[in-house]
């Protein structure tokens, strides 16, 4: 929720520590669709631009009224509402407190038909141990074009914890049953994950050199840019290793399938 804090501080003009976000309430907001397929700073970040929007046009009416000055002739910044030519000004304290329960809030709704995609690569060194089939990812870079990064350290570790998540997907987790339907893969035992010593940090390039035209603030979703590509560039680099273009067809790449691959 920090993206969409920084959202409305941007449009209002105020300080982001002054910002409170409320979660899951139903009282106030009676539609939503939760957090997922790289949605949420692309749908309820525009959202909060509008809304914001909304309530700065509301605070500016009511200034406008008390400085004898024309709404478009002044600017909220750090929390103050000022007149360019003339400097006199008013706090948006003193502007709720001078114009009522009617400016306290505002609504904004944001719909589209079209998903935002951002576009970016993925490459993978991987080393193999010939005899044991292990195989280790020794650098990562993830590179993405995401239109408009509203927090890229936010972003950065979004990525990063993809590639962890990829990694899992394409050299160790794997759902394994018996014949009669029950799952092998029931312990961390049997159902191996990652650890820090099989991740490496990503070396990671965001740009900005394309915004989405589909919303006003242009961003692109980032979600599922960090895995989506993770486990067809370890592929790519363990068919290179082993010198057989498409030679891996199946994840997770295990010790048994790659000894399998090399014989």
């Amino acid at each position: 929720m920090t993206a969409m804090a920084q959202i409305c501080a941007g449009t209002l003009g105020v300080d982001y520590s002054g910002i409170d976000v409320i979660l899951g309430r139903t009282d106030r907001i009676d539609e939503g669709y939760g957090s997922h397929a790289s949605r949420t700073t692309v749908m309820t970040g525009e959202a909060t631009r509008v809304a914001s929007l909304a309530l700065r046009e509301k605070l500016l009416a009511v200034a406008a009224g008390r400085l004898q000055a024309d709404a478009t002739a002044l600017e909220i910044e750090d929390g103050i509402a000022r007149h360019g030519a003339t400097g006199a000004s008013m706090s948006l304290a003193d502007i709720v407190g001078a114009g009522g329960e009617e400016i306290l809030s505002a609504d904004g709704r944001y719909d589209t038909t079209h998903m935002n995609y951002p576009y970016g690569m993925h490459a993978a060194v991987v080393a193999i141990d010939r005899d044991t089939g292990n195989a280790t990812v020794e650098k990562f870079m993830i590179a993405y074009d995401i239109g408009c990064a509203i927090n890229p350290m936010l972003v950065d570790g979004q990525l990063q914890g993809g590639l962890a998540q990829g990694i899992g997907g394409a050299l160790f987790e794997e759902f394994t049953y018996d014949d009669a339907g029950q799952p092998l893969s029931s312990t961390f035992a049997d159902y191996i994950m990652p650890g820090p010593t099989e991740i490496p940090a990503a070396d990671i390039l965001l740009t900005e050199d394309a915004p989405s035209p589909l919303n006003p603030l242009g961003i692109k979703g980032a979600g599922e840019g960090g895995i989506n590509a993770v486990g067809a560039a370890i592929a790519s680099a363990i068919d290179d290793a082993i010198g057989r273009p498409g030679a891996v067809t199946e994840l997770p790449v295990t010790p048994r399938r790659l000894l399998g691959l090399m014989r």
